[in-house]
C-alpha cells in the first residue's frame, strides 16, 4: 500500500527544504530558533504546536506501510498543475489526510475540496472534529459544504474525534464513518496507561512540579490555577501552544532580538499580555517545537494540568499523570469519547478551595474502568484502520 500522507504534519516538517513532484527534500538539521522573528515564524508554520501531536500520531499509525508525507501547501500551491496530480495519482494508492477542527463556521475548506477532487484515489480523513456544536449545520461555509460533497461522491473514510462529528457526517451522507478519537491518543499506548494508572492519587493536589496550559493573553484562568495549587516559593511552568499568534501574547522588542533558548525551550525575552500583572508567583514560559524534547520535559513533571488537550496528552505520552479542564465542545467531544477523567471549566472556576476539590476528584477515579475504556478505544482505532486496509 503506497500511502500519501498530508494535512497536519509532525514536527519533522521543520526539516523540509523543498518538494519536487512527489519527492520531498529534507535538510539534515532544523532551522535555528532564537530570535523573536524565528519563534513567531515557527509557531505560525504549524498554527498551534499541539498540532504536531496530531500529525505525529497519524504518521505513527501507518507504520509498516510505504508512507510519504507531502506537505498540503505543496499540493495547494500547485493545484493548477495537472501534471503534478497525474504524477501523484500514479505514485499512490490511498491518501490519508490528518485533520483536526475542520468542521467549524469560521473555516472554509475550499482548498481541501479542490485538491481532493483532483486525487483519483480513496481518501481517509483522520482526526476530523468540530469546533463548536451550536449552529454548525446552518453556519458551515460554502467551501466546507463543497469539501463534504466531493468526499460524498468518491470512496472516502472518516475517522472522527468523537460521536457528535460522526453523527453529523452520517447525516451528510458519508458511508464509512468511525468515531476513533484523535490519533495522538494512540502514539504511545503503554505510556498512556501508565499515566492513567498514576492519576488516581489525591497527593497530586500537593504537587509542585506541574506543567500548566491554558490561554494566557486571553483570560487569567491559568494564573488563578497556579495561585491555588502552587506554594508561594514555587516556580510556575506554563507551556505555550499558539498564544503568540492567536491570543495576543506579545514578544516585545525587535524581530532580531534573542528571545528564546532552544535547549531549555524557555522564552527569555520580554512579554506583554492581558492579566500579566496578576501573577503572584515566579513563572517561566516554555514552547516546544520538537515533540521528543516536549515529552522529555513532561516526563520530569509530577502532573500536567490545564485547559489544553494536547498539552496534557503529550504528558500522558511520557507516562506523566494529566488532568484536563474542559473549556469547549471540541475538548468535551474528545474527552467523552476516550473516557478520560476531566473537570468542567465552569465547575472548577467557581471552586473556592481548588486544592481540596482536586484531591477529592482524583481520589474518586476508577482507574481500571478508565484503562479498560482506553484499551477498547485503541482496539477500535486499530480495527478501523484494518477495515480500510491500513
Amino acid at each position: 500500500m503506497r500511502i500519501l500522507l498530508t494535512g497536519i504534519p509532525s514536527y519533522l516538517q521543520r526539516t523540509i527544504a523543498d518538494v519536487s513532484g512527489t519527492t520531498v527534500i529534507h535538510r539534515p538539521y532544523f532551522d535555528e530558533t532564537r530570535t523573536r522573528k524565528d519563534l513567531i515564524s515557527q509557531v505560525r508554520r504549524i498554527a498551534n504546536t499541539g498540532n504536531y501531536l496530531i500529525g505525529e500520531g497519524a504518521a505513527s499509525s501507518l507504520r509498516g506501510h510505504d508512507v510519504t508525507y507531502l506537505p498540503f501547501w505543496h499540493l495547494a500551491n500547485n493545484r493548477e498543475k495537472n501534471e503534478l496530480f497525474e504524477q501523484v495519482n500514479r505514485a499512490f494508492d490511498i491518501c490519508v489526510f490528518a485533520s483536526a477542527n475542520l468542521l467549524r463556521p469560521g473555516y472554509s475548506a475550499d482548498l481541501e475540496a479542490e485538491i481532493f477532487e483532483k486525487l483519483k484515489m480513496p481518501i481517509v480523513v483522520m482526526g476530523i472534529g468540530i469546533q463548536r456544536k451550536e449552529g454548525l449545520k446552518e453556519q458551515l461555509p460554502a467551501g466546507t459544504l463543497k469539501f463534504l460533497e466531493v468526499l460524498r461522491n468518491k470512496e472516502s473514510f472518516f475517522l472522527t474525534r468523537g460521536y457528535f462529528t460522526a453523527e453529523f457526517l452520517r447525516e451528510q451522507g458519508m458511508k464509512f464513518v468511525k468515531p476513533t478519537g484523535c490519533p495522538s491518543l494512540y502514539f504511545s499506548p503503554d505510556d498512556m496507561k501508565r499515566s492513567l494508572s498514576a492519576l488516581a492519587n489525591p497527593g497530586l493536589a500537593e504537587a509542585q512540579k506541574i506543567a500548566f496550559g491554558g490561554y494566557l493573553g486571553s483570560v487569567a484562568d491559568t494564573i488563578v490555577d497556579v495561585h491555588a495549587l502552587l506554594k508561594p516559593d514555587s516556580v510556575a511552568s506554563y507551556v505555550l501552544q499558539d498564544e503568540v499568534v492567536a491570543y495576543n501574547l506579545s514578544l516585545t522588542g525587535s524581530d532580531e532580538d534573542i528571545v528564546y533558548d532552544p535547549a531549555s525551550a524557555r522564552i527569555t525575552g520580554g512579554t506583554e499580555y492581558k492579566h500579566s500583572e496578576k501573577w503572584q508567583r515566579q513563572h517561566e514560559l516554555l514552547v516546544y517545537f520538537d515533540t521528543n524534547q516536549w515529552r522529555g520535559a513532561m516526563a520530569a513533571r509530577d502532573l500536567c494540568f490545564g485547559r489544553r488537550f494536547h498539552g496534557c496528552i503529550i504528558g500522558m505520552q511520557a507516562g506523566t499523570p494529566a488532568l484536563m479542564i474542559a473549556v469547549d465542545d471540541r475538548m468535551r467531544e474528545m474527552l467523552e469519547f476516550i473516557g478520560f477523567p476531566y473537570i468542567e471549566a465552569a465547575t472548577w472556576n467557581r471552586e473556592a478551595d481548588k486544592r481540596s476539590y482536586l484531591a477529592n476528584f482524583l481520589g474518586k477515579i476508577d482507574t481500571q474502568a478508565v484503562i479498560d475504556r482506553y484499551s477498547a478505544c485503541e482496539a477500535n482505532f486499530r480495527n478501523a484502520l484494518g477495515q480500510i486496509g491500513l
